[in-house]
């Protein structure tokens, strides 16, 4: 045993310098983590004692509003979707023209009215009016092209529901 003595003693200096080294390391990991702590303390203080003198409950109270809302406002996006498929199929486009069928009536009290989708599927409705009766007519429009041939007014009419032309006058 006697040669395990000086082998000993001349490998304790770098064994001591290692572990005064790890000692160093550990020392400057333990005092950045105490600043983190320090900083993170410091940011949850601030946190709960807001300039506006919100506590966190409070705010986290907000923030359960917010996913409220979140949910509401999504159940409103769903309904505005219905809602527009179903403006898209309803009649939404119209046109109108008054016109004097007959001459020995007198007035402008026939028409043609043409109510179409948004896809220009609907109808054209006719009505003649003369002084001992009035004939109704009506007339389907699949794709914005009528299926049946069409007077003057009710090309004019459909023109108008398809926005091809401008209505002439008011009609009162």
């Amino acid at each position: 045993m006697p040669s395990l003595i000086p082998l000993l003693q001349s490998s304790t200096m770098p064994v001591l310098i290692g572990l005064a080294a790890l000692q160093a390391v550990f020392l400057l990991w333990l005092w950045y983590e105490h600043n983190e702590i320090k900083r993170l303390n410091g940011r949850i203080k601030r946190l709960v004692e807001s300039s506006a003198g919100q506590d966190l409950a409070a705010l986290l109270e907000r923030f359960h509003d917010l996913g409220s809302i979140k949910k509401v406002l999504d159940r409103l996006q769903e309904k505005t979707t219905d809602l527009q498929v179903g403006l898209e199929k309803s009649l939404s486009r119209v046109g109108l023209i008054r016109f004097n069928a007959f001459p020995d009536t007198g007035s402008d009290l026939s028409f043609a009215l043409a109510l179409l989708s948004h896809e220009g599927n609907g109808f054209i409705l006719t009505s003649l009016y003369a002084r001992d009766e009035t004939r109704i007519f009506i007339k389907p429009v699949q794709g914005g092209r009528a299926t049946h041939r069409l007077s003057q007014e009710e090309e004019r009419a459909l023109a108008i529901a398809l926005g091809l032309a401008v209505p002439e006058k008011a009609v009162s």
